[in-house]
């Protein structure tokens, strides 16, 4: 096979694959996309090739990046493992590394979720982190210019708004768990985060 052909049957693949995880037929896809269905089940099947807007249109509906899209990368998100390899030793524990791989795997699985999911998964994340930042201000490791909101008021709303957002989720409607099998970043980090609640909160009779 050249590598025309590959690279067109790897974005068919992928393609399929993005729809049918979506759990939407390709009826209603192709409507989305401004296309017929016909012309969709070609592109998915890799009989014909499309153009670039309709690459740049499939990363808009299905939130992953145009390099996931065409197999140049394995990442939905952009993110590259290599990239946070030199924020930590590969397998070392209570690293940078280890927690932005795990972090990584995260998001790789979210990108697979509804518009709406997506978005609450953000507004989580970016007041997890917001919450983060308002403890190091406290800490004195951050500025505390940087915050406009009173940091004791703001840091037990961002809390509040972190438990809403996690309702939703929870609330939303269930797809199928990502494959972790080669994800063991992510494993060894729920692994530590659980023995840290146990061995922190839980105490045994």
């Amino acid at each position: 096979m050249d590598k025309n052909k590959e690279k067109l049957s790897r974005f068919a693949e992928v393609l399929s694959d993005l729809r049918r995880e979506r759990g939407i037929s390709q009826k209603k896809a192709a409507s989305d996309l401004g296309i017929s269905q016909a012309l969709l089940s070609h592109y998915e099947k890799g009989i014909r090739e499309c153009g670039l807007d309709f690459v740049i249109r499939c990363s808009k509906y299905y939130g992953v990046t145009t390099d996931y899209l065409l197999g140049v990368s394995n990442s939905r998100n952009g993110l590259d493992s290599s990239d946070f390899e030199a924020l930590g030793s590969r397998g070392e524990t209570r690293s940078a590394g280890a927690l932005t791989s795990a972090a990584k795997c995260l998001l790789d699985s979210a990108a697979a979720a509804d518009n709406r999911e997506k978005n609450i998964i953000y507004d989580y994340c970016m007041l997890s982190l917001y919450r983060g930042a308002l403890s190091l201000a406290k800490a004195g490791m951050l500025p505390k210019e940087l915050f406009k909101l009173d940091a004791s008021c703001a840091r037990e709303l961002a809390s509040a708004a972190i438990a809403v957002q996690d309702a939703r989720f929870a609330s939303s409607e269930v797809h199928e768990g990502a494959d972790l099998s080669e994800n063991g970043a992510l494993s060894a980090l729920i692994e530590e985060a659980e023995e840290y609640i146990a061995g922190s909160f839980i105490i045994d009779n």
